[in-house]
């Protein structure tokens, strides 16, 4: 992910401007927290963790401890400065380790709770994909779970998904391979759209099970979300996926 050592600026920006109650952000996080439940007292990895803006979010809610994960030097840089900044109560609660999660041994004190905002589209082979799969089932409680918001797999780069980028203001360069690019205002990233049953099998053999799929949704009490992301709802570009550790 060179991408976002290149361009962290733009990225940072971006993302700063979506963090606390913003409705960008509810959007993107309502139907992960909803699937993630109440994390109080839990231990939490947050995989690709960029800025840690998930990792910080549920320390405010309540988790024991997060350990933000990601490849970029430089935006674990930025995710120390905003660390750094917080409370001595929940600064000490977050540890950041530069990692990449396709291809690493790393073995950290098993946790109840893995997730992350955006993770297994960086998997550029399936192979990668085994490599993310096996990190979680060995960095994983065996009554742990694991929340990830993904790029969804069913989604048709025939139908016409303009308006459900422009209401994001996220773009997808597709191509007829799994590869494609991802392009926000002033960041792009090389990205990978991986079939369900690609991502199913290869997750399996690495050790996790009972997937689920599910749609993004927002509030019911903003209905003001719900006509605002109208076209991004109905084609939506991101699902959250859920597993648990395969046992035996």
């Amino acid at each position: 992910m060179a991408d976002y050592d290149i361009n962290t600026e733009s990225y940072v920006r971006l993302k700063d401007s979506g963090q606390g109650n913003s409705d960008q952000w509810i959007f993107e996080t309502h139907t992960l927290f909803q699937a993630i439940g109440d994390p109080s007292g839990l231990t939490v990895i947050d995989l690709c963790c960029g800025i840690c803006r998930l990792g910080r979010r549920l320390l405010e809610m309540g988790a024991k401890s997060v350990t933000g994960l990601d490849i970029s030097r430089e935006m674990l840089r930025r995710a120390e400065e905003r660390r750094s900044a917080l409370p001595a109560g929940q600064r000490d609660r977050i540890r950041l380790i530069e990692a990449d999660l396709t291809n690493s041994d790393l073995a950290l004190p098993p946790v109840d709770l893995i997730t992350g905002l955006y993770v297994l589209h960086y998997a550029e082979t399936p192979e990668a994909i085994g490599g993310m799969g096996r990190f979680i089932a060995r960095n994983m409680k065996p009554d742990g779970i694991c929340a990830l918001v993904t790029m969804n797999p069913d989604l048709d780069p025939r139908d016409n998904l303009s308006a459900a980028q422009a209401e994001l203001g996220i773009y997808f360069d597709f191509t007829d391979g799994p590869e494609s690019r991802m392009r926000m205002e002033g960041f792009s990233c090389r990205v990978w759209r991986w079939p369900r049953h690609v991502l199913e099998r290869e997750l399996g053999k690495a050790g996790l099970c009972d997937f689920t799929w599910t749609a993004r949704d927002v509030p019911d009490d903003r209905p003001d979300l719900k006509r605002r992301f109208a076209e991004a709802l109905r084609h939506p570009h991101n699902v959250v996926l859920t597993a648990r550790r395969a046992v035996g």
